[in-house]
């Protein structure tokens, strides 16, 4: 069976079908979808490009994701000083995902549940994780510098192993 392409899935999702459990998207391309709400429970998105997409109250528990793009990409003409949010994803569900080396820079994850993810050396630079829950993530390495912590669910354990340079931990919760 062919791997689905980022146009075969966004004309699924559209024509009805929401749940892409267990799917092999590995290298998937869904830059700027709109895919609120979606599953992919347990789908491999490694190397993928979800830049831009919306994924607000999306599952994507136990998804694999290293090296997935999910956030802000600069190149030379862009200014890495603009504020923008390149990834929506409120309220998703990443509990257990394999985000190891993940590119969720700039991302929007309010109340995200990222428990027991692993993201472990992921890029979170300037990302938004206002009362996210990060409680049993791995967090070896993942880069929170500039970042919005303030009341989420985090192990102060676990962030000593993190870069958090510049992030905002106020009200972090045990």
């Amino acid at each position: 069976m062919d791997m689905m392409t980022g146009q075969e899935l966004i004309s699924a999702f559209q024509a009805g079908r929401n749940d892409f459990s267990g799917e092999n998207l590995q290298g998937i391309r869904l830059r700027g979808a709109h895919l609120n709400g979606i599953i992919l429970n347990g789908a491999d998105l490694r190397d993928s490009d979800l830049g831009g997409a919306s994924l607000f109250k999306a599952s994507l528990r136990g998804a694999m994701l290293n090296r997935a793009h999910l956030g802000i990409a600069h190149d030379n003409n862009s200014d890495p000083n603009i504020d923008e949010i390149d990834l929506e994803m409120g309220c998703v569900d990443l509990a257990q995902a394999d985000l190891t080396g993940a590119f969720l820079n700039n991302a929007h994850m309010f109340r995200a549940n990222l428990s027991e993810a692993d993201l472990s050396y992921a890029d979170l630079r300037g990302a938004v994780l206002r009362q996210a829950d990060l409680i049993g993530a791995h967090l070896e390495g993942a880069n929170f510098s500039s970042s919005d912590l303030s009341e989420a669910r985090v192990s102060l354990d676990e962030l000593k192993n993190a870069i958090t340079t510049n992030a905002v931990l106020t009200n972090i919760n045990k």
